[in-house]
This record gives C-alpha cells, structure tokens and sequence, in this order.
C-alpha cells in the first residue's frame, strides 16, 4: 500500500482547489440525499481511476449521470448489505411490545427478556458492523470493475477479496478511522469548524477512493468496460 501517495494525490491534481470546493457543495446539501450519490459515484471513479493506473486519478466532475447512476447503486448495495441490522433491530423490539400492555409480573419478564434481547442484539449488531466495514473496500472494487449491482452482491468474491487482501483492508481502515476522528475535532469551533471539517470530509472520501483502487489493482488490474447506459443487473 502506498499510503503516501493515497495521501498527496489530491495536491498533484492542478485543479484540486475547484474539485474539492465541488465535493464539498454536495455534501453541504447531503441532507437532500441526491448530492450524496454524486458524491459516492465520484469515489467509485476515483477508485476506477487508480486501478487503471491513471497519473492523476482525481478526475474532472462530468458525464453527471454515470456519478449519479453508479453512486445510487453503489448505496443500494450497501443498503443491501445493511439489512441484517435493520432485522435485528426490530427482532429486539418484539418483546417490548406486548411488555407495554401487559402489567404484573408477566410484564416485568417480558421487559427483562426485552431488555437482555437488546443487549444480546447490540452485541451482534457491533460485529455486524466491523464485518461491513472489512468488506466495504470489496463492494466498492466489485462495483468499479462490472458497474453491476450483481457484482457487489457475489458474496463469495466479496468474502474472499476481504479475506486474500485482509492486511491492506485492517491498514486502510485504521487510518480512515484515524482521519475520521481528527476531522471531527475542528467541528467543536463555530462556522469555521464546521467548514474545516466539511472539506476534509472531502478529502478523507478521495484518500478513501485511493485506497480501495490500490487494493482493486492488486485483486486484478483494470476495471471491465461498461457502456454508460447498461441497465443495472
């Protein structure tokens, strides 16, 4: 992993300042939702770009409709992926739905066993979690190759990418988490932390990109041609 150059490539770009103040608009308006697909298509062509081996792979914001097509189905697989936590969430609530209209000492089971479902469902909910985040560098280099959602929901491929390059995912996301906790620290001054802390969650979404293309390139070179208007498989 070439962490430095994950780092500074950003600055190598000439036109860095203007593609960061853009990512950073869309993300100001992340509360609409659809800049939030702009954004994630971006990454994934940052993530193409450096598994082409490009010298410069901050690339240009055009072609609005392939950043919008591929960061929406690169959401929905994450979404996908997501469902496990959103079950297990409302599997810890059946117990305390009927605690609420039932008095005595049933009742006051039913809470208990409510109460231990939502820490034993908490537990698994957490290992959920970081098994999402080990896999996450896959689902983004399987959609970059294919452009499908199929690809991303090849499980085996998946598991057995996040299992082959297991070193450079724990290294990737170490350092992600590193960048996404000192970012949050300029977020506490007023105005000015909170546009601090807007760019480089920019930046940390690009260094992001970066890496998982660095791990793409490893798992098989160059990303296979799709044609823009391919329907979603």
């Amino acid at each position: 992993m070439d962490v430095n150059k994950a780092f500074t490539f950003v600055f190598d770009d000439e036109r860095w300042i203007t593609k960061v103040l853009i990512g950073s608009v869309l993300l100001f308006f992340s509360f609409l939702i659809v800049p939030v697909f702009f954004f994630a298509g971006y990454m994934i062509q940052i993530v193409r770009n450096v598994m082409d081996g490009l010298e410069n792979p901050l690339p240009e914001w055009e072609e609005w409709g392939r950043l919008f097509k591929d960061g929406l189905v690169y959401t929905i697989a994450g979404l996908i992926y997501t469902l496990p936590i959103w079950i297990l969430m409302c599997c810890s609530l059946i117990f305390f739905i009927p605690a609420a209209g039932v008095e005595g000492d049933i009742g006051e089971i039913l809470a208990g066993v409510g109460i231990l479902s939502m820490i034993v469902v908490s537990c698994l909910m957490l290992l959920f979690v970081i098994a999402l985040a080990l896999i996450g560098p896959a689902i983004a280099i399987q959609y970059a190759r294919e452009s499908t959602l199929s690809a991303t929901l090849r499980f085996s491929e998946v598991i057995g990418m996040t299992r082959d390059h297991i070193g450079d995912v724990l290294i990737v996301l170490l350092i992600i988490l590193g960048l996404s906790f000192a970012i949050s620290l300029p977020a506490a001054i007023p105005f000015v932390g909170w546009i601090i802390t807007l760019a480089a969650s920019v930046y940390v979404g690009l260094v992001t990109g970066h890496f998982y293309g660095q791990i793409g390139a490893k798992v098989g070179g160059s990303p296979k041609e799709k044609a823009f208007d391919s329907p979603v498989e």
